[in-house]
């Protein structure tokens, strides 16, 4: 399997460039910074680069805290890489600096590997959840001592390396540690008799310094709550507990964050059908005495919402998509609502339960009411002192074992 992959990542090696080319006129791309991708840069390297590999946004919030860390060492060079572009908006926004540079990831060819090897020459790197990619694995571990940090494999994951299972082991213990963040995938790691495995917790967890954005102006909303990451097949559910809440109680607003943006117009559409009034915040930033539904069709908005709501749906648990991260909105104490399809965060749901920081729905028509009890009680239960615990100890852990890889 190793060779095969291989061989294939040799013959595509000429038509990558075209690729990407057409990705840019896409805009998938930068037009100026595609080729970093072919492992081509003009930035000279120095000496003691430590490398942050991440695939897009989540990964790169996720290390946030533990690059700032290390941002204070000035004899280290930090060299972060990562896919998308709204992981470097957010690299640009939040973690720019003097030592710190941002590349975007090379693409798994053994020649681009070797040649973006050449020029960075890492003293560790460390790839970040989920980033297994066979020839940079391979080539990488052979300059550099490589750490899996925060790792996490899925169900469905797991059952396709479990097919290719001898593969899987080759490559994985490349790595000369990996850390996991849940139980299930150190169950997983350990059924592929891995052993350098440590479990510190989920590095999204950690808490770190809030910047208090202003790009919306919400004011005279008495009670609203928030459904986050919605999937379109999601949207009737939110608008008809929408309509409920609002002839029903006194919560008078939602706000609706869709997972995707390619269907705004659809969504648009759906709200405006069944006589629902609808803001939009690409339209109008300025939320004052609005009754309807808020429609944030924009990226960057949602910590602003959460830090105004107490009442968080979260999308992607109503279908069998297996449900969304509920970590940011924890963070600013929100209550977790979620339906039963929860597979790829099973974890971290049961324990909010535990700690009746999150709310079963178990099917759509029940979420007006869970919503209406939880504000009736006054449940605003605030989750900041459980996660600040929780994330000081991942942090301790994770900066601890980190310092004995980095600065020896």
């Amino acid at each position: 399997m190793k060779i095969i992959y291989l061989i294939l990542t040799y013959l595509a090696h000429p038509f990558l460039s075209l690729i990407l080319k057409f990705r840019v006129k896409k805009k998938k791309e930068d037009k100026y910074r595609y080729k970093e991708k072919l492992g081509i840069s003009n930035i000279v390297n120095t000496n003691n680069v430590i490398w942050f590999h991440v695939a897009s946004l989540g990964e790169i919030k996720s290390i946030l805290p533990v690059v700032k860390h290390y941002q204070q060492d000035n004899d280290l060079k930090i060299l972060i890489t990562s896919v998308t572009l709204s992981s470097y908006f957010f690299f640009k926004e939040n973690l720019q600096s003097k030592n710190t540079i941002h590349q975007f990831a090379p693409l798994d060819s053994p020649i681009i590997i070797s040649k973006f090897l050449k020029r960075w020459r890492p003293k560790v790197s460390i790839f970040i959840e989920s980033e297994i990619w066979p020839n940079m694995i391979m080539q990488t571990c052979k300059v550099s001592k490589l750490i899996l940090l925060n790792c996490r494999i899925s169900i469905n994951s797991f059952k396709r390396w479990r097919l290719f299972k001898k593969t899987f082991q080759n490559l994985i213990k490349k790595f000369d540690y990996i850390t996991v963040q849940n139980q299930e995938t150190l169950k997983f790691l350990e059924y592929f008799e891995i052993k350098n495995i440590k479990y510190f917790g989920n590095l999204k967890f950690i808490q770190h310094k809030k910047h208090n954005k202003n790009n919306l102006n919400i004011s005279n909303i008495n009670n609203s709550w928030c459904a986050m990451s919605i999937h379109f097949e999601e949207i009737d559910y939110i608008i008809q507990a929408h309509k409920v809440l609002f002839s029903n109680s006194n919560i008078s607003s939602t706000f609706l964050i869709p997972r995707h943006l390619n269907k705004i117009s659809e969504i648009e559409e759906k709200i405006l059908s069944e006589n629902i009034n609808l803001q939009k915040t690409s339209e109008n930033k300025i939320i004052n005495n609005f009754n309807g539904i808020i429609l944030v069709d924009e990226f960057g908005l949602a910590d602003e919402v959460f830090n105004f709501t107490n009442f968080v749906f979260m999308g992607g648990s109503f279908i069998k998509h297996g449900g969304q991260n509920p970590i940011e909105p924890l963070r600013y104490g929100c209550n977790i609502l979620y339906g039963k399809y929860i597979f790829n965060f099973t974890e971290i749901y049961n324990e909010l339960n535990q700690k009746k920081l999150a709310t079963l729905v178990e099917e759509p028509d029940q979420l007006y009411k869970k919503i209406s009890k939880l504000m009736d009680n006054k449940m605003n239960v605030n989750s900041n002192l459980y996660i600040k615990e929780y994330s000081d100890e991942i942090y301790k852990n994770t900066i601890n074992f980190l310092n004995q890889q980095i600065l020896i």
